[in-house]
């Protein structure tokens, strides 16, 4: 079966449209042109490829295309190493994106190599790359070169010998790499001296500890999570993206913890701006408009039954309220110091 496509003349008809904001009248020639869904869908994602005359793959970037180029630049270098090679050659054909483009970087395309940091599972340096890493250029519509680059070499121990754990940790950096929340892994470079493969990526001034001290109150508990997926810390970026997914589903807005705090917030907030003083009786207390002096209760209904329930417990048959309620301005709270 043939891969459907646009044609030519669909492609000139709709090449200057900006297929972020279509008019009515542009997205219905696009409903009557493009009848594949899939493709329309592509398109009014991410756009057209100028090569190809395809939609792109994604924003902005055309696999077919990219995969062609590198393909053909294969027989261009080699690591010295078969499995080295295979393993960024098929990086580099299923990319999907420009921050999953993986190379082989000469050793000598770095300069000034200087020792940044030793860890327990490697040791870290810092370099300016020549050439620096492939990017978009969105003026030029084509993958260009960055130019002088500082990036960040991190050497595994005992490397000599690639090995499947090495080469795990850049695939797992490629699986969750994007735009922000991942350092990014450029490729993959060789020590002559030492003979230590090595993991090029994007430099980053101070370590994880110094980060997060400095920022720890004003970074959310999702950007605290996402500074931890680097490559070179256990466990890997997969098993932690995995471990703490639960986490950040539950910091969304449709969560009900998050409604439930939301609520309590707007609570406060009235209390805090219509009330001012309250009064028990003789005294007046004033409250602070940063402090939180009211709460509601929460929902307990549909919790798991406990690990340790007794289901023969007589008290299961009692009907209890849904909650305690207690007016706590009715109570002479200043009688005893009255007293005294």
């Amino acid at each position: 079966m043939d891969e459907i496509k646009l044609s030519d003349d669909v492609f000139e008809q709709i090449k200057d449209f900006r297929y972020w904001y279509l008019t009515k009248e542009q997205e219905s020639l696009i409903d009557k042109l493009i009848t594949d869904e899939e493709l329309k869908e592509r398109y009014k994602k991410n756009g057209l490829c100028n090569k190809c005359k395809q939609p792109n793959t994604n924003y902005p970037y055309c696999q077919p295309c990219n995969s062609k180029s590198f393909q053909q630049n294969f027989k261009n270098w080699t690591s010295g190493n078969h499995s080295v090679d295979e393993f960024i050659q098929k990086a580099q054909l299923e990319a999907n994106d420009v921050h999953q483009i993986l190379e082989w970087i000469e050793y000598d395309e770095f300069e000034g190599v200087e020792y940044l940091a030793k860890g327990g599972f490697g040791t870290t340096f810092k370099a300016v790359w020549e050439y620096g890493p492939i990017n978009w250029d969105f003026e030029k519509n084509q993958l260009v070169r960055s130019g002088e680059t500082e990036v960040a070499l991190k050497c595994l121990y005992n490397s000599q010998d690639i090995t499947k754990d090495f080469l795990n940790e850049v695939e797992s950096n490629i699986l969750v790499c994007d735009s922000d929340s991942v350092v990014r892994c450029f490729g993959i470079t060789k020590d002559p001296k030492t003979n230590n493969f090595m993991m090029v990526m994007d430099l980053k001034v101070g370590s994880l500890r110094q980060h997060l001290n400095k920022n720890f109150i004003s970074l959310s508990w999702s950007q605290k999570m996402t500074s931890l997926l680097d490559p070179l810390k256990r466990p890997s970026a997969i098993e932690l993206r995995e471990l703490t997914r639960e986490f950040f589903y539950d910091t969304i807005e449709t969560s009900e913890i998050f409604k439930q705090i939301r609520e309590a917030d707007i609570i406060n907030e009235k209390l805090s701006f219509s009330s001012p003083l309250i009064s028990t009786g003789t005294t007046l207390y004033m409250t602070h408009p940063q402090a939180v002096y009211t709460s509601r209760l929460l929902d307990f209904k549909n919790l798991p039954v406990p690990k340790n329930a007794n289901y023969n417990d007589d008290l299961l048959g009692i009907e209890y309220s849904d909650s305690l309620r207690m007016d706590f301005t009715e109570l002479d709270i200043n009688s005893k110091h009255e007293r005294n």
